[in-house]
């Protein structure tokens, strides 16, 4: 989901300068419904990444109703050079190198782009956007809700008390066995200004016992209900706080403003190009960590972490001919 969101600038910045161009995104099924409302997408193809030879069958023909002139793999993965592959464009475009995710898939495609650049999601996308449109500009993601979705999400807000109209703050709760997740100590030290705080939990944290505060679940299906929440707290100027995880994304990418949270994670790599990215101020021993699963018998000490203990990182210069902002 994050690095779904991450690339959604690039798209905007594509049809910005080329608006001849037609536009399809292919993603996973539970996520297409983000791509709702997004500016510079002419179709959305849904991939159901669990079902099979006849699921790949499917998405090749589905694909190939409208030819191809492109495909970019923008995530640079065995899953996502299939699919370029599958797509039956003439040209078949992915990053080089340790920009990807599984390196031997570059096999899938024709052509890889190198770049001495730290790997990001937000910056790969736009890099290739760059082959078909080299003035094409860094743009942020941007995320839209419709009047209906604000209602529906504000009346949910309001039943927990939460008055929409000034400011309030959403903590992103993920499974503190997670090397990512904020620890529950982390989150009451960050909630003692008294400023309205709604703790949002996910479908993956449905077994977790229910941690004090005020709690808004949302359940598996429900990311349109994130894009909404996200522009109530833009709306509010409230603010979101969070680990490096797919709901942090979307909510900022909403247009909330935030602070994203790394212990031993390199934000370089994965922040959000519109947030403020902090991490664990000293050395740690198992810096830079991309793991999925902390190995620590002593559990993720490296989110341990409160206001005395961060630093902010500080911004890097964007790249030679951008016009937009990111964290490069």
């Amino acid at each position: 989901m994050g690095d779904l969101v991450q690339s959604l600038g690039s798209v905007a910045s594509l049809r910005e300068v080329r608006p001849d161009c037609r536009v399809t995104v292919v993603t996973q099924r539970e996520w297409a419904p983000l791509l709702d409302r997004v500016a510079g997408i002419d179709r959305v193809v849904r991939f159901d990444r669990r079902g099979g030879l006849r699921s790949m069958w499917s998405l090749r023909r589905e694909l190939r109703r409208d030819p191809v002139d492109v495909a970019f793999d923008l995530q640079g993965n065995w899953k996502s050079a299939l699919v370029a592959r599958l797509a039956g464009a003439r040209e078949r475009v992915g990053m080089a190198g340790d920009w990807r995710q599984e390196p031997r898939s570059r096999v899938l495609l024709q052509r890889t782009i190198a770049c001495d650049a730290v790997p990001h999601p937000a910056r790969a996308a736009w890099e290739l956007i760059k082959q078909v449109a080299p003035e094409a500009p860094f743009r942020h993601p941007t995320l839209v809700a419709s009047e209906g979705e604000l209602a529906d999400e504000q009346a949910v807000l309001e039943h927990l008390g939460i008055d929409c109209s000034t400011a309030f703050r959403v903590i992103v709760i993920t499974n503190p066995k997670d090397p990512r997740a904020l620890q529950p100590a982390v989150t009451r030290e960050f909630t003692r200004d008294g400023m309205p705080t709604v703790l949002l939990l996910g479908p993956g944290e449905s077994d977790m016992a229910k941690p004090q505060g005020l709690v808004l679940r949302h359940g598996r299906g429900d990311v349109r209900r994130m894009v909404a929440l996200g522009a109530l707290v833009a709306r509010a100027d409230g603010e979101v706080l969070g680990p490096d995880q797919g709901a942090t994304h979307v909510l900022l990418a909403s247009g909330a403003q935030g602070r994203v949270f790394f212990g031993s994670q390199d934000p370089r790599r994965t922040a959000p190009p519109s947030a403020q990215a902090f991490v664990r101020a000293g050395e740690l021993s198992c810096r830079p960590c991309r793991k999925r699963s902390c190995s620590n018998p002593d559990g993720v000490v490296c989110m341990a972490i409160g206001p005395k203990t961060v630093e902010l990182v500080s911004a890097l210069l964007p790249p030679a001919g951008a016009t937009g902002s990111g964290p490069w």
